[in-house]
């Protein structure tokens, strides 16, 4: 009765054994994990044939762009992007609105690409301030454009001019939030149509450059309300903004400095410094470039305030010279068209 009964259970056993393998044999495979199958979709063309690329920060989400551009403008973005990486090295890279973005670490973004119908666009947010400046118009006083065509020749070398002498200005944030202590909190900042920066509570360029120089409260505060002082003094004309993280900048017919302050100094950069004569010297930073020039303020540093002042008003006029030279082209344009 043993042997048999134990010749039973062998056979038992043997069956189920074959009935589970019979099952996990006909069990249906596990699908794909998700990530895999989005990597696998090609990314959808938006108007225009613009590739839609998701926000996303890094080399990757750029390459991705340039992959999926039709036709082309594939290969003028692969241009753009290995001529960029090369004037400058350590580029930062981003996508935000189905766009690549070009900037500087801490300094904000210079560039971007963008696909349309006939023609890549790019945009440099501080065009006006290149030189030659850029041939194409904005809506936006300081952005000019240059639209690259199917069988336009691009001139490699004033592009990457013009790139060089962008990565050097002060970049735009592009919606990137910033925030000043009140004192009980934080008030977040946004931007405003011109690219200039109020608080949700609407506070005004000044009045966000008073609570600055209050909110330092020491040797740099100081310092500052000098600068701004004598600012408005050499140019009573002179327009407050509040651009790139709280960052105060006068502008008359464009940008004419700005007043930054770090732990140890206080910096005013002229965005067309290496344009302006410097008899006395007062340039002391940023002087490698060829575009801005920078003064660095530390403490228990005298100003010259009479060749400051004349610095600034000199800063003034070539603004204005430029833009007065600019219009006469725009006039015979239309008139042309």
């Amino acid at each position: 009765m043993v042997g048999k009964t134990s010749k039973k259970s062998v056979k038992v056993a043997k069956k189920a054994a074959s009935k589970r393998v019979a099952a996990k044999a006909a069990r249906p495979s596990k699908p794909a994990p998700k990530s895999q199958s989005r990597k696998a979709a090609k990314p959808a063309l938006l108007s225009g044939g613009n590739p839609q690329i998701g926000k996303a920060y890094g080399d990757a989400p750029v390459q991705a762009y340039i992959a999926a551009m039709p036709g082309w403008k594939r290969d003028v973005g692969r241009r753009l992007d290995s001529l960029i990486a090369r004037t400058v090295p350590g580029v930062h890279k981003a996508v935000k609105w189905n766009s690549p973005l070009y900037g500087v670490e801490g300094q904000g973004w210079f560039l971007s690409v963008h696909c349309f119908t006939k023609y890549v666009k790019v945009a440099f947010f501080r065009g006006m301030s290149l030189r030659p400046v850029p041939p194409g118009e904005s809506k936006s006083k300081d952005t000019r454009y240059l639209d690259i065509h199917e069988d336009d020749q691009l001139d490699e070398a004033q592009l990457a001019a013009w790139v060089k002498q962008a990565s050097q200005l002060p970049g735009e944030r592009m919606g990137e939030a910033s925030a000043r202590s009140d004192g009980r909190g934080t008030t977040t900042l946004k931007k405003t149509k011109s690219g200039s920066e109020k608080g949700t509570g609407e506070d005004s360029p000044s009045q966000l450059i008073d609570a600055r120089i209050k909110e330092l409260g020491d040797w740099r505060g100081e310092t500052l309300a000098r600068i701004r002082t004598l600012i408005k003094q050499a140019d009573p004309e002179v327009v407050e903004e509040w651009k790139w993280r709280g960052v105060p900048v006068w502008s008359h017919a464009g940008m004419i400095c700005t007043g930054e302050t770090h732990k140890a100094v206080v910096k005013m950069t002229f965005a067309k410094g290496a344009s302006l004569e410097d008899p006395s010297g007062l340039f002391n930073s940023s002087l490698e470039g060829n575009t801005r020039r920078a003064i660095d303020f530390h403490e228990g540093d005298k100003i010259d305030e009479k060749a400051l002042k004349a610095l600034i008003r000199a800063a003034v006029a070539l603004n204005t010279a430029v833009r007065a030279t600019a219009r006469p082209v725009r006039a015979q344009k239309r008139r042309s068209g």
